[in-house]
């Protein structure tokens, strides 16, 4: 039998569901397994925010493709604005020889070498930090700390330039959804993009990554027949795009939570070694990463709800993460000591994010040093909500701290 799909009036990309999702998502759960949104600059956009759903479709990917774009694009049909991406947009059997090669980059044995010099960038991030005392989070904690570690450990890219990095990171996200005015200006905004481009291709070459790193272990897998000459520089820009601001971001909404949480903020204190799982809990209370995005290969349904081939698949992790049949009454709440394992923020099944090991010990080591060394935090001033297409976060967070 099949069911009418339910429509919602609402724009996901409109300023007010970017600057605070919250209703949007509830409207969502509430309204089906699969929803009609407002069709945002002409899009073909339907939304699924049930948890269970979710997992179905992320866990069938033979079906909802993710070659045909991470973003609003169909890429079978649309010009994409980058090189479409080896991981985030790929399918087996192609998508699988990569992964392959990627995990055996991002390995354990790889990330505990790194686990030391992470250590020593979250204390000095900290002293600075305690010499300060007032200062903008989103600043001086969130972002200082993976532009510190990011691009020496993982990717060993130049010295030379690195202010690009956010840069292109903005750029890669805002083109990922529709072209709104309000998108447009951003970008408009950004200026002349082609150096920061041309930065970023230039430091995925072999000769500008540096021995150890992760992005020399790539190019090591050319050498073993694993990558061509040309998907390594590929694989090289995907821990630029992937692995800085969505932990910068991540790490801001977490601190955001604890300052609003003073229990929690009490508890982590109490207990530091909780800053992995803090950091979980808000990968699921506050999911940074808005929607992640699929493609029927042909005409199919969704619990009984026609959904045609090519249409565009809004996953809502927010939604999924909230969503009371997984996570009970206290799904809203946010509890450190909750067992967040499962929650969507980081994609599941094949195309789970490679980086998320790097995310989490970056920030096992910051949010455990900072809450071993300072004693209180507070804001100093009004936070101000990121408007995005694709992360939430903040564009600013001050902060004032007291230390231990």
């Amino acid at each position: 039998m099949t069911t009418t799909m339910p429509e919602l009036d609402l724009d996901p990309f409109s300023d007010e569901v970017l600057r605070d999702p919250g209703d949007f998502h509830r409207a969502v759960l509430d309204a089906g397994p699969v929803v009609r949104v407002r069709q945002s600059e002409g899009f073909r956009l339907v939304a699924v925010g049930r948890y269970a759903t979710v997992k179905a479709i992320i866990e069938n990917p033979a079906m909802f493709l993710n070659s045909r774009g991470g973003g609003v694009l169909d890429l079978k049909y649309d010009e994409s604005f980058r090189e479409p991406g080896l991981l985030a947009e790929n399918d087996p059997p192609a998508h699988t020889a990569i992964k392959s090669v990627m995990t055996s980059v991002i390995a354990p044995r790889n990330l505990r070498r790194m686990r030391d010099d992470f250590q020593t960038a979250a204390d000095e991030i900290v002293d600075r930090l305690l010499d300060m005392r007032t200062f903008d989070a989103q600043i001086h904690f969130a972002e200082a700390y993976p532009l510190r570690v990011i691009p020496d450990a993982v990717m060993g890219v130049r010295q030379e330039g690195r202010e690009h990095l956010l840069r292109y990171s903005k750029f890669l996200f805002e083109s990922m959804g529709p072209r709104t005015p309000r998108a447009k200006r951003a970008l408009a905004e950004m200026g002349d993009l082609e150096p920061t481009i041309s930065w970023v291709r230039d430091s995925c070459r072999r000769e500008n990554v540096q021995p150890g790193s992760f992005g020399a272990l790539i190019w090591d897998a050319v050498d073993r027949g694993e990558l061509t000459d040309a998907q390594a520089p590929n694989l090289v820009r995907s821990l630029v795009g992937a692995g800085i601001d969505t932990t910068i971001h991540s790490l801001a909404n977490t601190l955001y939570l604890l300052i609003t949480n003073p229990d929690q903020w009490a508890l982590l204190r109490e207990q530091p070694a909780r800053g992995k799982f803090a950091f979980d809990e808000t990968l699921r209370h506050t999911s940074t990463v808005r929607q992640i995005i699929r493609t029927p290969a042909e005409d199919t349904d969704i619990e009984g709800i026609p959904v045609t081939e090519g249409q565009k698949i809004m996953l809502l992790p927010g939604a999924a993460n909230r969503d009371p049949d997984r996570w009970g009454e206290t799904a809203d709440r946010f509890d450190i000591t909750r067992d967040a394992g499962g929650h969507m923020a980081l994609g599941r099944g094949i195309h789970q994010c490679v980086g998320a090991p790097i995310a989490r010990l970056e920030a096992d080591a910051l949010l455990s040093t900072f809450a071993r060394r300072v004693k209180s935090v507070e804001f100093a001033d009004t936070p101000r909500p990121m408007v995005n297409n694709f992360l939430r976060g903040f564009d600013t967070l001050p902060v004032t701290i007291t230390p231990v």
